[in-house]
């Protein structure tokens, strides 16, 4: 699947595309879903660190139509998904 970016949308957050792909290719991320798109593509919120240590939160809407994935949110995870990706990382530890 293809993988496209709101390049605007990263630039504003200080994030890489590369972060964004190092994120979805960790074994220490979680996936929650997220209301449909106005144009009724599936969403999701992805939370996971970057090799560098960032725990970001990254939205991603599917056109399956299109067999591509969009970013289109990507920032420094907010307080909340970052104290629920560790409390994850440590019940999945034990």
């Amino acid at each position: 699947m293809k993988v496209t970016f709101d390049d605007d949308c990263l630039r504003k957050h200080g994030v890489t595309q590369e972060e964004v792909l190092e994120v979805f290719e960790s074994d220490f991320n979680f996936c929650e879903e997220m209301s449909s798109s106005d144009r009724g593509n599936d969403r999701i919120l992805v939370i996971g660190w970057t090799y560098s240590g960032k725990v970001l939160e990254i939205g991603v809407e599917y056109f399956l139509d299109e067999d591509r994935e969009h970013v289109f949110h990507a920032m420094n995870a907010g307080r909340k998904l970052k104290h629920d990706f560790f409390r994850r990382l440590r019940s999945d530890s034990e």
